[in-house]
């Protein structure tokens, strides 16, 4: 049994717990392999959905680039000496209180950006996808060095045996690839940013918390208050939780039960512990004038969107409490929170968003469950309780379950939060890997005594379940990267879906074809509209069921005359009938010449082009293509070049959002045309050969032109 010295060492000499025996030779180089393989394969796992399969490393999550910029926002701000923001910046995320905007995100991100932009602000916006990848290899070697010193800690032997090493690297490789942490890297935006920092701030404070249960030095508490500061400064539940293991940790020291005669080091941890805590109070007082809660009536979404404000209503004026429990218990352990198909990519969120119970849920979205996506570090998590919670036979045991009980802490914010998303099981990670950690070891060393037989079934049924974990959040990455950014990543992933599964009957079931637009319908169907006029995906989400793959352009050609008459033609409208129109004007210039030019009219008023010389004889196209990236529709004309932008997606009173396209206005007959000098007609545009070979896979009869 290994026990602490009580005595006081000499400065630089080991404790007993320090030089407590490790791993022998061979052990050593087993544990090499399985902590290379196990993060190495992780490693391929995120890296690849980070980048999408390109080489891009200033990929963001959407065409227009919002919310990949906030970090890049808060780091001028703090440059300028102060938090807030500039108005409008933040959109809908913005908090408006006593005359300014404010972000409610931790700031260390946005810190790290600020040598960046003391050089140049070219990269405002496209950091986050760097920022996350340095993220993640933190994350991953602090997971690393904590589940090898968990195991000095729980008095494992020196030998470490081939079917613990492969158990192991199959729990690494289960945590990094095969978890909630790849499918945060499918969007490099502050909302998945910020959790690959908490998740390896958190993991590594707690690392830094057993170090210095195991020995106190003045490095291993320098590096325990880093890692809380880059916690505390980065999100709050991550933050608090991390500050009460610690304050817990220096509590423990200062009872003389641990480490006796060590009090001014027990004031250090616990120095440690407040000013970052103390540092991320202020900052959120500074914001906010409270030391953790966000005043939600003054965000901008709030004014915005009335169910936000009948969620708050309906609880108390806040989206914090026990009321949401069942809620979160029931979205997050559901074993039936995963989705099978027999299309691609077969594995998928529950089709429908997380339903409350018992409570008014602020917003909800199809969320996937940690039982189904994470079931193998989640055993591992349920092992390790036995394991932690009996009677301990060493101090650095003990300091494993306080580490334990500190990563438990990480996820009170999330189950009592009003709010239900995927993302939000990242609150999870530090539970699975403390309890993995204790668990894996645990498991590999029982299975190790067993026969040839048992450790088979031991490791082929760890791998099996790492490489669904791996596999069912690559898939929901994948498919989370097409429907945000949409625009080419959209129409790969719906080609890949005919290319592997376009001849099957169940996709078959998913392909409607209408002339209108689309309605209706359920989680991945697909609605051809007209003659393969354009092609949506439906998400299965209630804020924005449908989502655009690709349209065909809308153009016109314009055949001059010898003397066009000046004055504005209609040439195109919008299908939603709000006045959107776009129109060709002819205008005299100071010369007595004609000219001509593109007018854009909205509900925001009208819009005109440069304008450009017209010859007699010739024809002048213009054309409006959707860019579904961005959502709006590109005007240009030739001559004349780009004219503008159109929105082509709307919000309904109750934050739907709803579609509308460019149709041609109908024209006057070709005499009346020919006389004023100016003849529209409709012009062939290229077909979209996805949305003909969707329609062909489905067994689908378009209408003919």
């Amino acid at each position: 049994m290994t026990t602490l010295n009580t005595a006081r060492p000499a400065p630089g000499r080991p404790t007993q717990a320090t030089s407590a025996p490790g791993l022998d030779p061979r052990s050593r180089r087993r544990a090499a392999w399985a902590t290379g393989l196990g993060l190495g394969s992780g490693a391929i796992v995120f890296y690849v959905l980070l980048l999408d399969f390109s080489t891009n490393l200033q990929r963001q999550a959407n065409g227009l680039g919002f919310a990949s910029n906030f970090f890049d926002i808060q780091a001028e701000a703090l440059r300028h000496g102060h938090l807030w923001v500039p108005a409008d910046q933040l959109g809908i995320e913005a908090f408006n209180v006593r005359g300014h905007s404010y972000m409610y995100y931790g700031i260390f991100p946005a810190l790290l950006r600020m040598p960046v932009q003391v050089v140049t602000t070219d990269f405002d916006g496209k950091l986050s996808l760097i920022s996350m990848g340095i993220a993640w290899i933190i994350f991953a070697v602090m997971l690393a060095k904590l589940f090898w010193l968990v195991r000095r800690s729980m008095g494992r032997p020196q030998e470490l045996s081939r079917t613990e090493a492969v158990v192991a690297g199959l729990f690494l490789a289960s945590i990094t690839g095969g978890s909630v942490v790849a499918f945060d890297a499918s969007l490099p935006w502050v909302y998945h940013e910020v959790y690959l920092w908490s998740m390896a701030a958190v993991v590594g404070s707690l690392y830094w918390i057993l170090r210095v249960a195991r020995e106190p030095s003045r490095s291993a508490i320098a590096w325990l208050f880093l890692f809380l500061a880059i916690s505390a400064l980065t999100r709050t539940t991550g933050g608090w939780a991390t500050t009460i293991a610690a304050v817990g940790l220096a509590v423990w020291m200062l009872s003389g039960r641990l480490h006796p005669g060590r009090r001014r080091a027990a004031l250090a941890v616990l120095a440690a512990a407040l000013v970052p805590f103390l540092a991320a109070v202020t900052v959120n007082y500074i914001r906010f004038r409270h030391p953790f809660l966000f005043p939600l009536e003054s965000q901008e979404w709030t004014q915005l969107n009335s169910h936000r404000r009948e969620a708050l209503e309906a609880n108390g004026g806040s989206l914090v409490g026990f009321q949401f429990f069942p809620s979160s218990l029931a979205n997050y352990f559901n074993p039936a929170g995963i989705r099978f198909t027999d299309y691609f990519p077969w594995i998928s969120f529950p089709a429908e968003p997380a339903q409350g119970y018992g409570a008014v849920l602020d917003q909800s979205y199809r969320t996937g469950s940690v039982t189904a996506f994470m079931l193998f570090p989640l055993l591992l998590t349920l092992v390790s309780i036995p394991m932690l919670f009996r009677r301990l036979p060493s101090q650095e045991a003990r300091a494993v379950r306080l580490i334990w009980v500190g990563a438990l802490l990480v996820t009170a914010g999330v189950m009592l939060y009003g709010y239900v998303a995927y993302r939000y099981t990242s609150e999870f990670i530090p539970i699975l890997v403390v309890g993995g950690c204790v668990g894996a070891q645990a498991v590999g060393g029982w299975a190790a005594r067993w026969p040839r037989g048992g450790k088979v079934g031991v490791v082929g049924l760890a791998l099996a379940l790492t490489l669904f974990g791996a596999a069912s959040n690559a898939a929901t990455a994948n498919y989370t990267t097409a429907i945000t950014y949409r625009g080419a990543p959209l129409e790969h992933y719906v080609g890949h879906q005919v290319d592997l599964s376009g001849g099957t009957s169940g996709f078959a079931r998913l392909v409607h074809a209408d002339p209108g637009l689309p309605s209706g319908g359920s989680a991945d169907d697909l609605w051809i509209r007209g003659d393969c006029d354009a092609l949506y995906l439906n998400t299965g989400e209630t804020s924005e069921p449908w989502v655009l793959v690709q349209e065909r352009d809308t153009a016109v050609d314009i055949r001059i005359g010898s003397k066009p008459e000046p004055g504005r033609y209609p040439i195109m409208q919008s299908s939603a009938d709000d006045g959107t129109t776009v129109s060709f004007e002819v205008i005299e210039d100071y010369l007595g010449g004609t000219q001509g030019r593109i007018d854009i009219t909205n509900s925001g008023g009208s819009y005109a082009a440069q304008p450009f010389d017209l010859v007699p004889g010739t024809t002048v196209r213009v054309g409006a293509r959707n860019l579904s990236e961005i959502g709006y529709s590109e005007i240009s004309s030739e001559p004349g070049g780009f004219a503008g932008y159109l929105a082509t997606t709307s919000w309904s009173d109750d934050w739907v959002m709803q579609h509308s396209f460019l149709e041609l206005t109908p024209q006057s007959s070709d005499a009346e045309q020919a006389e004023r000098g100016i003849v529209v007609t409709p012009a062939t545009t290229l077909p979209l050969p996805l949305c003909q070979r969707v329609a062909r896979a489905a067994g689908v009869d378009l209408p003919s032109d």
